[in-house]
């Protein structure tokens, strides 16, 4: 049986049934443009080698026009070995992000070290990225082509992905109705928006309320809730999105009253993170080293509740994400958020959140490290070395200047010994030898994957490198 048909003919999408248009759009042919082995022909446990395809799906929007749009899909060669779960990236704004965020890998299919540590391939997952920079209109042909993959890949869980600006288009799909499918099914079981904030307009979350400030109503799945479409949906947030991308409107109205997430919804901060992961400390155009904490080991986590959520009904881990009722919620203030004051070491604080008119906006409290004090804390902020934020500061030659540095985040490493200026404990202090830190570090991880989220290979990867850590004595 082959695994993809060089043409094809969906069926009408009938408007009655689904609400997304004139029913006139669909997939007519699929042209493969290239197949190769992936990864250099990398063997992975439990799926085998995986094969790399890219190609053009022809998707006729309206009269005589059919819109091209890029397809690549990594899936394994043997289908048997398949897990049937189809990951779909939307690919805009950033590029592909679910190489680094899941697999601490590269963007590409062919070269070996771009499968990372492998772990959707491990997993037996196809994964397909979907366009490129896609903007409004084409959330419409994410609908037709992620219908067309699910029926042709015989994926029988389809979950979508996107980071920053792609995860807001995952967003406006699902408020305006595009994860119904003909005959009142689901394009994607589930939605994992990843570090996309509530940029936009109103709505901003994804309950149904009325807005305090423009006074309309209206929420994300509002359309889903009446037809039963929506999909199961982790929204995961790094801190940087408080700062840049209005954060808080996910959980608190304009006015700052809580708003409960519906149900089928989850909402996970990676706390103290940057909008997306920095593997190396280079200030660039910020004043600060770029935050470096880790992402991945909570996505990886999140994906494997998401897939057994669908599967089983097994429900993943309660929401970890800041709430005002629990006062994790505050203004944008340096005594407000609890931030150490770190002036004597030239570390300033950021003048205000991007705003918005008339919304009241917050962002996490932190402890006495700077860390967020809500959310999910992995290893790296609950046993530091540093203290990680989602904010820096944009060089500039004025004084008392302090514009944030978009969503990059900092690194502040602790002194080895107590130092003058600075409020924050030394190493020394915190760990009197590294078999301490080392326990330290392998109580939190495992007290993380207790709680399902982390994975038992991340809490080994996180043991082995705080036992090989150098910063301690």
């Amino acid at each position: 049986m082959r695994w993809l048909l060089i043409a094809v003919l969906l069926p009408l999408f009938a408007s009655c049934a689904t609400g997304v248009g004139d029913g006139t759009r669909r997939v007519e042919r699929f042209e493969i443009k290239t197949r190769a082995p992936a990864f250099g022909g990398t063997v992975f446990d439990g799926a085998g080698e995986y094969e790399a395809v890219s190609g053009i799906a022809h998707v006729r929007l309206h009269g005589d026009y059919a819109y091209p749009v890029e397809v690549d899909i990594l899936r394994p060669r043997d289908p048997a070995r398949s897990s049937r779960v189809l990951l779909v990236e939307v690919d805009a704004t950033w590029g592909r992000q679910l190489g680094r965020m899941v697999n601490d890998g590269g963007p590409g299919m062919l070269r070996a070290d771009d499968a990372g540590n492998g772990f959707t391939m491990r997993r037996g997952h196809t994964v397909a990225w979907i366009g490129s920079k896609l903007n409004h209109v084409d959330a419409r042909l994410l609908h037709d082509v992620a219908l067309f993959l699910k029926a042709d890949l015989r994926a029988t869980t389809t979950i979508a992905v996107g980071a920053g600006g792609a995860g807001q288009l995952l967003r406006r799909f699902i408020e305006e109705g595009l994860n119904a499918a003909p005959g009142g099914g689901k394009v994607f079981d589930g939605a994992m928006p990843l570090v996309a904030g509530a940029r936009g307009h109103f709505p901003f979350t994804y309950a149904v309320t009325t807005d305090p400030v423009s006074g309309n109503t209206g929420g994300i799945f509002a359309r889903c809730q009446r037809n039963g479409t929506c999909p199961k949906l982790m929204h995961v947030d790094s801190s940087a999105e408080f700062w840049t991308a209005k954060a808080s409107l996910i959980v608190a109205d304009g006015a700052g009253n809580d708003i409960p997430l519906p149900h089928g919804a989850r909402a996970y901060l990676m706390s103290s993170t940057q909008h997306l992961f920095a593997d190396r400390t280079v200030p660039g155009e910020c004043r600060q080293p770029s935050n470096t904490a880790r992402q991945a080991p909570l996505v990886r986590a999140l994906l494997d509740q998401m897939v057994a959520w669908i599967h089983t009904g097994k429900e993943p881990p309660p929401s970890r994400f800041p709430r005002r009722a629990d006062s994790m919620l505050t203004a944008p203030d340096r005594d407000a958020a609890g931030f150490p004051d770190l002036r004597a070491a030239g570390i300033g604080f950021p003048a205000g959140v991007n705003g918005m008119p008339g919304y009241q906006l917050f962002v996490p409290m932190t402890d006495v490290d700077g860390h967020d004090i809500a959310g999910v804390r992995l290893p790296d902020i609950e046993v530091p070395l540093a203290t990680h934020t989602g904010w820096n500061l944009r060089r500039s030659n004025r004084a008392g200047d302090a514009e944030l540095c978009g969503g990059t985040g900092m690194t502040l490493p602790f002194a080895p010994q107590p130092r003058a200026g600075d409020p924050r404990r030394a190493i020394s202090q915190r760990y009197p030898s590294r078999i301490e830190y080392a326990k330290a570090v392998a109580a939190s991880a495992r007290s993380l994957r207790d709680q399902g989220l982390l994975l038992q290979e991340d809490v080994a990867r996180y043991i082995e490198r705080a036992r090989r850590e150098t910063r301690v004595p």
